[in-house]
């Protein structure tokens, strides 16, 4: 009997502990949402390489675009900056719409 009782005593005060949620790392809610990057919050540095294809100069392009125009409606405004292109987009437009969002 008393075996149940220090068995039932592990179960319900020390095995709980073991379980608890671990908070999630900080994350910039400014430039990632969901796991994809804002296209009209995100840096440099999260844009730089964010995409093959995708280096400094094009994510400068991106940032200047977005100053002198406004934010992006959609992902495929990147076609609208320069340095890429409606050709760039159309070949990489899965990868980009995974990757970035305009919300």
């Amino acid at each position: 009997m008393k075996i149940r009782h220090l068995v039932s005593a592990v179960y319900f005060f020390v095995l709980p502990s073991f379980s608890y949620a671990v908070p999630p790392a900080h994350s910039s809610s400014i430039s990632i949402t969901d796991k994809q990057i804002n296209l009209n919050t995100a840096d440099i540095k999260l844009l730089t390489k964010s995409v093959k294809g995708i280096g400094t100069k094009r994510a400068e392009s991106i940032i200047k675009y977005r100053q002198e125009h406004g934010n992006f409606k959609a992902v495929n405004d990147l076609a609208q900056v320069p340095g890429f292109g409606q050709k760039f987009i159309n070949s990489h437009l899965e990868e980009l719409e995974r990757v970035f969002t305009v919300k």
